[in-house]
């Protein structure tokens, strides 16, 4: 057996975990160097707070080789909550996925408006998708909603680009305000001890402002295309993509009036879970609870028996496995942190970054180093539990709302990740449309750097009407 000299060697991608794992290590390195202190803090309304002056150094406590060893074990401990969390709700995605309701729910939308010209097909389906994300988080299922439209952008007229272009438009339309996004949203409010998804009215306006801008940057695009293919950003290359085949197994199945009823059922449960966080103060334990609620009452309407309920939902839960594991290194960081004394050391020093700064100049500040954070460590839940408890005392001591240190952190991290090659679900969504990075971040760059700044206009205001409740 012969191998070519001259055959180039495939370049492996960084896997998520491991920035996460070299950060745990320098952490703990850097405790041998970092003077241990801590400030007093006090209770306030429920709220724990910083007393300014208060910080004092204290006695040293660097991380042993047990301790680092440890670390991982008490990651998963005190980031649990949002562990289970996350799995719940990556097992409830797995019956819906297993029931074929999210491809039916598109494809049968798609059908119904597709006579109705690209902006109200691509106002309805990202419409769909922003809620999607918006709301759930799921941006796994922009990989489905992919396989679901490039066959029919096709059939339509556009190119592949439309449709790349309305998936994941939509989604960071919906994924970068975050209206009820338990990854980040969810975390960051617990965090802040913020109630779960305050401030909804104001991110939902973002949205709705991202969506529009959004829609007209796509269906601009996409008439431009229908008119002359030749403007085609993808008409050089050969899109390994078979509309035929992806349309054929689209055929299979039909929304029968189970599948229907299920749907209701999921949407009503979804209904009551966004009530009962705004109304009746839900935490994760109650979110929890609905998910899994979601999870039996859909399969069994479905038609599942309760052999395929756990199936699907053991495929829907590995599926998010990775998410899950971030969180524990992401929270095995702050492990080292607090138990050597010297996150508080840390706080103290970039206090001096933002005493006497204007708050709308310092709550910018948080996001453009929320997005400096995003390359390296590409997950939300992720950023948000190494961040937030930084983040969340260096805002009450510059006087910026916890809220709007929140929102800041979320739109920081939310619109880079569809743009940053780093993200592995970016790079999988791109990979099943069989469009190179590169001619994806020559579409989305115009409109990336709009919603940039658009995004640092809406902290700025939110700042100004100080944005709550605290």
């Amino acid at each position: 057996m012969t191998t070519s000299v001259n055959e180039p060697k495939k370049k492996e991608s960084l896997h998520p975990f491991l920035p996460l794992i070299i950060m745990v290590i320098l952490v703990a390195i850097a405790t041998h160097f970092i003077p241990a202190g801590e400030f007093e803090r006090t209770e306030v309304n429920g709220r724990t707070i910083v007393e300014q002056g208060s910080f004092q150094y204290v006695e040293s406590n660097p991380t042993s080789i047990s301790d680092f060893f440890q670390s991982f074990y008490y990651g998963f401990e005190r980031g649990a909550g949002a562990m289970a969390l996350i799995v719940f709700i990556g097992g409830t995605f797995g019956v819906l996925r297993k029931s074929g309701l999210l491809d039916l729910g598109v494809q049968g939308l798609t059908e119904k408006l597709k006579d109705k010209g690209i902006g109200v097909l691509a106002l309805a389906v990202m419409t769909v998708i922003a809620i999607n994300s918006g709301f759930t988080g799921m941006r796994e299922l922009d990989m489905i909603f992919i396989m679901l439209l490039i066959p029919i952008m096709l059939k339509l007229g556009y190119d592949s680009m439309t449709a790349l272009g309305i998936v994941l438009v939509g989604s960071a339309a919906g994924f970068a305000p975050a209206v009820a996004n338990p990854f980040f949203t969810g975390i960051a409010h617990q965090i802040a001890e913020l109630p779960i998804y305050s401030a909804i009215a104001y991110r939902g306006m973002i949205t709705i402002v991202f969506l529009f801008t959004g829609l007209w940057y796509v269906s601009r695009y996409a008439k431009k295309v229908k008119k002359d293919p030749s403007l085609s950003l993808v008409a050089d290359e050969e899109i390994n993509f078979d509309a035929s085949e992806h349309e054929n197994s689209m055929e299979v199945q039909t929304m029968t009036p189970r599948l229907k009823a299920a749907g209701i059922a999921f949407l009503l449960l979804f209904a009551l879970m966004i009530m009962g966080t705004l109304k009746f103060g839900f935490g994760f334990p109650q979110i929890s609870g609905v998910f899994v609620a979601k999870t039996v009452i859909v399969g069994y309407i479905a038609g599942f028996n309760t052999n395929k309920i756990c199936q699907a939902f053991l495929e829907g839960a590995q599926h998010v496995l990775g998410m899950v594991l971030i969180i524990l290194f992401a929270r095995s960081i702050l492990v080292v942190l607090e138990d050597a004394m010297v996150i508080d050391t840390i706080i103290h020093n970039l206090s001096y970054l933002i005493m006497g700064t204007s708050k709308n100049v310092s709550a910018i500040m948080i996001y453009v180093v929320q997005t400096i954070i995003n390359v390296v460590v590409p997950s939300g839940s992720g950023q948000a539990m190494i961040t937030m408890p930084i983040i969340i005392p260096l805002a009450d001591m510059g006087g910026i709302t916890r809220q709007v240190a929140c929102l800041a952190s979320q739109l920081g991290d939310g619109i880079t990740n569809y743009l940053y090659p780093t993200n592995g679900i970016l790079m999988g969504v791109l990979a099943a449309s069989g469009i190179s990075w590169g001619k994806w971040a020559r579409f989305f760059l115009p409109l990336f750097a709009f919603w940039t700044v658009l995004a640092g206009v809406f902290i700025v205001i939110a700042q100004m009407i100080e944005l709550g409740p605290f």
